[in-house]
C-alpha cells in the first residue's frame, strides 16, 4: 500500500509537473505562433512597402525629369523673354525717336504753314497793288489812246489845211 501510494503520489507529481510543462508548451507555442504572425504580417508589410517604394521612386524619377524638362523650358522661356524685353526696349527707343521726329516734322510744317500765310497775305497785297496799277495803267493807256487819237486828229487836221507851197515870206 505504501507502494501504492507513493506510485499515487508520484502519478499526481508528474500529472502536476506534466500540466505545467504543458501549459509552458502551450505559452511558447502560442509565443511562437504570434511571432511567426507578426513575421508573416511584417513580411506583407514589407512587401507592400517595398512595392510602394518602388512605385514612389517611379514617380520621383518621372517627377525629377519632369523638373528637369521644367527647368530647361524656363531657362529657354527666359531666353526668349530676355530677347523679347532687349528688343522691346529698342523698339521704345525707336518709338521715341520717331515720336521726336515727328514732333519735329510738326512743328516744321507748322512754321512753314505759318510762312506760307505770311507770303499769301503778302502776295495778296502784292496782287492788290498790281490791280490797282493795272487799273491805273489801263487809265493810262486809255489816257493815252485819246491824247493819239487828238494828235492824229490835228496831225489830219494839220495835213488838211497845210499846202505843199512854201511859207510867205
Amino acid at each position: 500500500m505504501v507502494f501504492a501510494l507513493c506510485l499515487c503520489g508520484l502519478i499526481a507529481f508528474q500529472w502536476v509537473r506534466e500540466t505545467d510543462l504543458r501549459k509552458t508548451v502551450q505559452e511558447k507555442t502560442d509565443i511562437i505562433h504570434n511571432h511567426q504572425e507578426t513575421i508573416q504580417n511584417l513580411q506583407s508589410q514589407l512587401r507592400t512597402d517595398e512595392g510602394e517604394i518602388k512605385r514612389l521612386d517611379g514617380l520621383k524619377s518621372q517627377l525629377t525629369a519632369t523638373v528637369k524638362t521644367n527647368l530647361q523650358e524656363i531657362s529657354r522661356l527666359n531666353k526668349s523673354l530676355d530677347k523679347l524685353n532687349n528688343e522691346n526696349e529698342r523698339n521704345v527707343h525707336q518709338l521715341e525717336i520717331y515720336k521726336d521726329a515727328l514732333q519735329t516734322a510738326n512743328d516744321n510744317i507748322k512754321k512753314q504753314n505759318e510762312e506760307m500765310k505770311q507770303m499769301n497775305e503778302a502776295i495778296d497785297q502784292q496782287n492788290q497793288s498790281i490791280r490797282k496799277q493795272n487799273e491805273e495803267m489801263a487809265k493810262l493807256a486809255g489816257n493815252y489812246t485819246n491824247l493819239v487819237a487828238k494828235w492824229n486828229a490835228q496831225q489830219a487836221e494839220l495835213a488838211a489845211k497845210a499846202t505843199n507851197a512854201p511859207p510867205k515870206k
